[in-house]
């Protein structure tokens, strides 16, 4: 196989597999994916990657930090997703019901200048239920996405959450701070 002089980036053959590029940015991948072996082949690993995904997600074992595209492509691809969106200083009442796949928290900041962000989850008696650290973000989107399991969350007693966004590094300043106020899944009410 002859190296590619200019090979396609992961992170647009990911989008270009979660069917999230423009008609243009298609036709050009697709052109360079015709003409180019290597990046064929790393789009053939991506795929096999994404179908792992899926089967992961089938099984209710997806947690963690995700793209909005892959929550976009769960979605197409019959998942019910339910989504609160937070903005720093919002406290949102949420919860799970019986048709639901997955839950996640969009987390909307400005992340100018930062390359990388640390979530950190607390209980409510200020111990720590979950930690993230130097997940990569992009200033454009303003967002990152903490997904759950429904399974899982359903497990889950009412409680209120406290969700803390920090930028990774030395310098750890605070991009916004959130609240989730969780009630408790009630099996007789669904």
């Amino acid at each position: 196989m002859q190296p590619c002089d200019a090979p396609l980036s992961d992170e647009m053959l990911l989008v270009y597999w979660l069917r999230e590029t423009s008609t243009d940015e298609t036709d050009q991948i697709e052109a360079h994916l015709f003409a180019c072996a290597e990046c064929a082949a790393r789009l053939e690993r991506t795929a096999s990657l994404g179908m792992g995904l899926n089967e992961l997600v089938r099984q209710g074992r997806l947690s963690g930090m995700v793209s909005p595209a892959l929550l976009n492509r769960l979605q197409r691809d019959g998942f019910h997703l339910r989504l609160y969106a937070l903005s720093p200083g919002d406290t949102v009442p949420c919860t799970v019901f019986p048709g639901d796949d997955f839950v996640a928290a969009s987390l909307h900041a400005d992340f100018s200048g930062v390359r990388s962000v640390s979530l950190s989850v607390t209980a409510p008696d200020d111990s720590t239920l979950r930690e993230f650290e130097d997940v990569p973000v992009s200033g454009a989107e303003g967002e990152l996405v903490w997904a759950l399991p429904a399974a899982v969350v359903r497990q889950f007693p009412s409680m209120r959450l406290r969700l803390t966004l920090t930028s990774a590094g030395q310098d750890r300043a605070v991009l916004g701070e959130y609240v989730l106020d969780h009630s408790a899944f009630d099996p007789a009410s669904g």
